[in-house]
């Protein structure tokens, strides 16, 4: 409303200050026509002259003629003007497409410091701010690790989670993350070394009993998801079941809270399944700590279904666990050395290391992972919670290589509002519709505002880029030359100009892009064409590693080799952050519940105490504590050691528990279990 006004203020001031010009000009060229100099022209000289002279037929048709032009120079002409520029341009019959120039791309904020790195232009790097996505699509070798995802891990200052395929990029990136303050982690759950970080998904599942059968069945919802069809029912009960033994565990504190242990209760302890959790259920009911109604209510459902169904029922159950049998995995999934939820608080760094051998098994844990990554980082926006000050980038290296990742299919339209970030690496738009389907893999490219474009190996990625990129219209000149009959005389030659349609680039054009070059298309702005990076060719990467690296510190040159770099990137490990490896014996000597009595004076790892420390309480005062916290604490740590020993030794401890709380923390009077390393 206020713009229309703005618009008639100035055409009402423009139409006074146009009669006014007029009537002087008007006069002014009365004299012209007569062939005098215009003198003392004022607003009154065409009116005057007109009253004198508009009955004398010369006079009367130069004072027409003057009012005419005078009219014309002050409203036509302007009015003409005025209406072309407001037409502007006509619009090229096939299009404009052309590639941004050097002041788009800065004005689209792409010359900035923090974001994802994306590529070069004219020796700039291009960063892309702000929360949305990018999106590069690639064919299988062609460099996307050293081109989009160690650059960025060698430069994003928050934190990330990296799907991290044959761990090259641990390997290459691990060590300076780590060296800038961020806490790195590998979470490996295959690794034949042992060498694994390790994470437990049901770690993530509240505690408190108004939350947690939502956070357990958001797991199963993962390991069960929800289809369509007849098979949805066998998911539905296996769900069903799962939440009841997660619950189970959950309020059995001796027995460990795993995915491991839920595979391990299943199998019924040598009974059938339905026996076993009846007997569990009432000798709970005979106790001081019965099980839970939400508990008891999904074991029940699971127990009423007929013999025929529970088979199916268990079936259906054991197929995505089968992994936990895996003592490796189990191993790497008994504890969490990292919380998944505090990505946007703290600053870290979490590899999810899957060999390629390992992919299929591998698909159900991940989308586990992803699943409660997304679910507990999700609760809060930022503006909400000041605590949360960092942006977590999850790099989807190879996004397709384990299928079919839900809750990134269904979350990615809303997840950038809490400063989730997504990277995904694909080799085709094809390959992402052959796992996501034609609908979703729509909605994950649409959501990904940044697309980079590598040339294409395949016609139809290459047929279907130069469609994205547009046309332009073409001005095509054709020349004719023609002859009389008889060949008598001159010939006429002729020219004929068209406008034709023209790709921006051909399909052929693409393949031959070169292998240095990429296409960046991103919203509001014309398409880019500019350089791709290879780290081990930037000094700016290579500046970073260097230092790190005993092997590359020696090399004079100031970028080295890729042999001297894979050299010290894979061979030495000098690149890559240290993990302690998961002690194997130790874990199978807890799971199979070797526990033997401490010995007088004997010195252990105090890791192989049937001990777990977190749950201790503190005492008042480290280097001398009350008598009344030493007793709390060696409480505490006999309860523990109670859950798991037999009942003949649980009564021997307690009964030789001394009066004097200040030598009830000493080896004489206590004999704590140890877990016994030895093989049974």
């Amino acid at each position: 409303m206020k713009k229309v006004i703005l618009i008639l203020a100035a055409v009402a001031i423009y139409a006074i200050a146009g009669y006014f010009a007029v009537k002087y000009l008007s006069g002014a060229l009365y004299f012209v026509f007569n062939k005098a100099a215009p003198a003392h022209i004022t607003p009154t000289t065409w009116d005057t002259y007109w009253y004198v002279y508009h009955e004398v037929p010369g006079q009367k048709k130069r004072l027409q003629m003057a009012l005419v032009a005078a009219l014309a120079i002050v409203f036509v002409v302007p009015g003409l003007f005025l209406a072309k520029f407001l037409e502007g341009k006509p619009r090229p019959l096939h299009g404009a497409a052309r590639f941004a120039n050097a002041g788009e791309v800065g004005k689209a904020g792409l010359f900035g410091e923090d974001g994802i790195i994306v590529g070069k232009d004219r020796g700039r790097y291009l960063i892309f701010g702000g929360q949305q996505f990018v999106m590069l699509s690639a064919p299988t070798r062609s460099g996307k690790g050293v081109s989009m995802v160690i650059p960025n891990l060698l430069n994003w200052p928050h934190s990330c989670v990296v799907l991290d395929i044959k761990l090259e990029n641990y390997r290459l990136t691990s060590k300076f993350r780590a060296s800038h303050g961020q806490k790195v982690y590998l979470f490996n759950p295959f690794a034949e070394d042992f060498r694994t970080h390790r994470w437990n998904p049901l770690d993530g599942v509240s505690r408190d009993r108004n939350y947690r059968v939502g956070d357990v069945l958001a797991v199963g919802q993962a390991l069960y998801p929800s289809i369509d069809g007849k098979d949805n029912f066998w998911n539905d009960q296996a769900r069903n079941l799962f939440l009841g033994l997660v619950l189970y565990l959950m309020e059995t504190p001796t027995l460990a809270c795993t995915l491991g242990e839920v595979l391990r209760q299943s199998s019924g302890k040598g009974r059938a399944l339905k026996d076993h959790l009846q007997s569990l259920i009432n000798a709970r009911n005979k106790g001081d700590d019965p099980l839970s109604e939400d508990c008891l209510d999904a074991l029940g459902r699971f127990c009423a279904a007929s013999e025929n169904t529970l088979s199916s029922i268990l079936a259906t159950f054991n197929a995505p666990l089968t992994i936990f049998a895996n003592p490796i995995v189990d191993a790497a999934t008994s504890a969490s050395d990292f919380d998944i939820s505090q990505v946007r608080k703290k600053l870290m760094s979490i590899y999810i290391g899957i060999q390629p051998n390992r992919l299929a098994d591998a698909s159900l844990l991940v989308n586990v992972f992803f699943s409660q990554l997304l679910n507990l980082n999700t609760l809060e926006l930022p503006q909400n919670n000041p605590a949360l000050t960092h942006q977590c980038l999850l790099i989807l290296d190879e996004f397709t290589a384990l299928g079919r990742v839900g809750i990134i299919a269904k979350a990615n339209a809303f997840i950038s509002g809490y400063n989730l970030r997504l990277l995904t690496v694909i080799q085709s738009v094809s390959q992402l519709e052959s796992v996501y389907g034609e609908k979703d893999t729509r909605t994950l490219v649409t959501n990904h505002a940044l697309q980079v474009m590598f040339p294409p190996r395949e016609q139809r990625d290459a047929n279907a880029y130069s469609e994205m990129l547009g046309t332009y219209t073409e001005t095509a000149i054709s020349k004719g030359k023609s002859s009389p009959r008889g060949g008598g005389g001159h010939g006429s030659n002729s020219e004929n100009t068209s406008y034709q349609r023209r790709a921006l680039m051909l399909p052929q054009e693409l393949k031959e892009m070169g292998a240095g070059r990429q296409i960046i298309l991103m919203e509001g702005l014309k398409p880019i064409q500019c350089d791709r990076i290879r780290y081990y060719a930037d000094t700016t990467f290579m500046d970073r590693l260097k230092p790190l690296s005993a092997t590359l510190k020696r090399i004079k040159t100031k970028i080295p080799n890729r042999t001297q770099l894979d050299e010290a990137a894979f061979v030495k490990n000098e690149l890559s952050a240290t993990v302690e490896g998961v002690d194997m014996v130790l874990h199978r000597a807890r799971v199979e519940g070797r526990i033997r009595p401490l010995k007088l004076g004997e010195t252990i790892d105090v890791a192989k105490l049937d001990l777990d420390l977190k749950k201790l309480p503190r005492l008042d005062d480290q280097n001398n504590p009350s008598p009344a916290s030493i007793e709390t604490f060696v409480d505490a740590a006999l309860d523990q050691f109670d859950g798991l020993r037999p009942q003949s030794a649980k009564s021997q401890m307690r009964g030789r528990k001394t009066q004097n709380p200040t030598q009830a923390a000493k080896p004489k009077a206590k004999q704590p279990a140890v877990i016994d390393m030895a093989a049974p």
